[in-house]
């Protein structure tokens, strides 16, 4: 027995020295993130976007603002880098140089203001100019000015941490501009498990210009007129960039878990109306796999009824359900 309970008890103390060697396993890299995401400074640009119109051969002045509001101080640097999408939904893309974001190679930067050093709770102001060339493209262009800051304080540890962000330069030269394009689909979900409620579309720009799209999303009750939720108010807005696709979505957060609406979806863009009215029914997937076990029991009912009426139409005998024979009067002596 007193062996037994030795070895029981270094069972234990065994478990237990794992344990804790794991928690400090676990602990370790928790407190390293901590430490990592603790920067003594935090960068910001305002405004994040602005929108210009150009003309060829001008120079055209801008400013944007580069702001600590972090508690440590740190040294800025400006630039500018294209400004494009990778994909439909609207993946941003800094380094692929194309039609619409040459403006990247025009911005030249105030050498007094191109660089500084942030203290906590201050901005500085730096200045830029876009200059256009006679033969610039007309339609639109696109580029993010960028303000980049490095925490040096990890350098030591040989890791470098690169803080970047930028405002979006959207530009429109004048000339021969296109206005075109389309919208490609406009869907409404017919049954939904869970909510929120979510429609969806695909627009498409083949001009040469930015376009805007606006939305409106109406839900009625099923025997009711009033909606029971409209954007009319605050419709909707989307930006397509020339020359691409981008999906949108718009969502409707307070759908109950169950019920049955009119849903429409408007979309008016380049002069277009697309509209799109459907019935959706909300149900949970418990409630739906109730349903289709009820609908195949009354199924399975019908047809056995339906069965038993055509035998008994025809004089035939009820089977026995066990042999699966048809049962024999026995006459009793």
């Amino acid at each position: 027995m007193i062996k037994k309970r030795i070895k029981r008890t270094k069972l234990i103390v065994a478990a237990l020295f794992a344990a804790l060697s794991v928690g400090a396993v676990i602990a370790a890299p928790l407190r390293a993130v901590a430490a990592s995401n603790s920067l003594p400074a935090f960068l910001q640009v305002s405004p994040t976007k602005q929108r210009i119109s150009l003309e060829p051969g001008s120079d055209y002045n801008s400013s944007f603002k580069v702001q600590n509001i972090g508690e440590g101080s740190f040294s800025y640097k400006a630039y500018a880098t294209p400004f494009s999408v990778t994909d439909e939904n609207y993946t941003s893309d800094y380094s692929t140089r194309g039609t619409y974001s040459k403006i990247a190679d025009w911005v030249t930067f105030d050498p007094a203001t191109e660089t500084g050093t942030l203290e906590p709770n201050t901005e500085a102001t730096v200045n830029f100019t876009v200059k256009v060339p006679e033969d610039a493209p007309a339609g639109g262009q696109y580029a993010a000015i960028m303000a980049e800051t490095s925490d040096g304080s990890s350098e030591a540890n040989n890791i470098r941490t690169v803080n970047r962000v930028g405002m979006i330069l959207y530009a429109s030269i004048a000339g021969e501009t296109k206005r075109e394009g389309s919208v490609i689909e406009n869907k409404i979900p017919g049954f939904i498990l869970n909510p929120p409620m979510t429609v969806t579309s695909l627009l498409e720009n083949t001009g040469n210009v930015e376009a805007t799209a606006e939305y409106t999303f109406k839900v009625w009750k099923l025997f009711d007129k009033e909606t029971v939720y409209n954007n009319e108010d605050k419709k909707g807005t989307l930006d397509i960039m020339p020359g691409t696709k981008r999906f949108g979505t718009i969502t409707w957060d307070g759908a109950p878990k169950l019920g049955i609406f009119w849903v429409e979806q408007t979309i008016d863009y380049l002069g277009q109306t697309s509209t799109n009215k459907k019935l959706v029914i909300i149900c949970p997937l418990w409630l739906l796999f109730i349903i289709i076990a009820v609908i195949f029991f009354l199924i399975f009912w019908l047809v056995s009824r339906i069965r038993a009426r055509k035998r008994a139409a025809n004089g035939e005998a009820p089977k026995d359900r066990k042999s699966g024979r048809a049962k024999k009067d026995e006459k009793k002596d």
